[in-house]
């Protein structure tokens, strides 16, 4: 059964509020560019339909009914509405408003995704950006489930419900403090690192199944002294002489930068293909603000040094 606010309809509304606004029937007709009886007929239809009388004559004016009234009350908050709406999606149109979720891998929160970030809240300061970090199969739920709109980690299984963006795989690197003796190399032999106290991540982390699968290849056989589940932990540590971490040169780029690490590629063929990757569900359209970022981001992980 239909509802009877269903047979409400638009125009009839519209003519119901000019008849209020200038206390009759045909200064209504005047002010919308329609016959009077157009108006009439469309009133009272409507007063058939709902069983209640709209508007009624005093004197030589006609006024609307209590009912009448509480109806015009309904179409003015509906016209806000829609002005409203109308308004909001213009600033979405324009990157004026919004939101962009993102999914990150914890190795990626440092300079790369800090410029570009940067560069787009200097040119949209209104879009707010939400970050979740975590290992990589926490950021591939993440997108999966439509937590977020974007997930940066490493390169993973490819997956048909994920629309995957790879990047160019850089070297799998031992990061260490200036004073150790493989700051000196310019590659590490995988034999080197039998002899030192080792920085592991969790099994969640991708680049620690490199690392592993590294190991594995070259019959290596070998005790961590630490086990971690962040990398600024297993940056800290290293910086501080306490080991050697695995990740690349991008993730350890601020410690670099600052002179507290020195990150030196791995010489093996496994080393050398450590990728990472960003995507989207398949299928998720992103909005104008969450598909400039993509392209935005594309660009730096383009752009960037190892």
């Amino acid at each position: 059964m239909r509802d009877w606010m269903d047979d409400i309809g638009e125009r009839s509304l519209r003519y119901l509020a000019e008849i209020a606004a200038r206390g009759g029937v045909r200064m209504a007709a005047e002010t919308l560019g329609v016959n009077p009886s157009v108006i009439s007929r469309q009133v009272a239809a409507l007063e058939r339909r709902l069983r209640f009388p709209l508007i009624e004559r005093r004197g030589r004016h006609v006024v609307v009914t209590e009912i009448g009234r509480l109806l015009i009350d309904h179409y003015h908050d509906g016209q806000r509405r829609q002005r409203d709406l109308a308004a909001r999606l213009e600033e979405y149109r324009h990157l004026r408003r919004g939101r962009v979720a993102l999914g990150v891998g914890e190795g990626f929160i440092g300079n790369l995704i800090a410029r570009a970030l940067q560069r787009f809240s200097m040119t949209y300061p209104d879009i707010l950006v939400e970050i979740r970090s975590g290992p990589t199969p926490v950021v591939l739920s993440l997108v999966r489930d439509d937590v977020v709109d974007i997930g940066l980690c490493a390169r993973s299984a490819d997956d048909p419900a994920m629309r995957i963006h790879p990047f160019a795989a850089r070297p799998l690197c031992a990061v260490v403090a200036p004073t150790h003796r493989f700051a000196s190399m310019t590659k590490v032999p995988p034999a080197e690192l039998a002899s030192e106290r080792l920085i592991f991540m969790t099994e969640a982390f991708g680049v620690q199944h490199f690392v592993q699968s590294l190991l594995d290849d070259v019959r290596l056989n070998v005790i961590p002294a630490y086990r971690v589940d962040l990398f600024n932990t297993a940056q800290t540590l290293a910086a501080a002489g306490l080991g050697v971490a695995f990740m690349s040169s991008i993730t350890a780029r601020r410690g670099i930068d600052l002179g507290e690490l020195v990150a030196v590629p791995i010489d093996h063929p496994i080393a050398t293909g450590f990728a990472s990757q960003m995507m989207t569900r398949v299928g998720r359209r992103l909005s104008p603000a969450a598909d400039h970022l993509w392209k935005q981001l594309a660009q730096s992980f383009l752009a960037a040094k190892t």
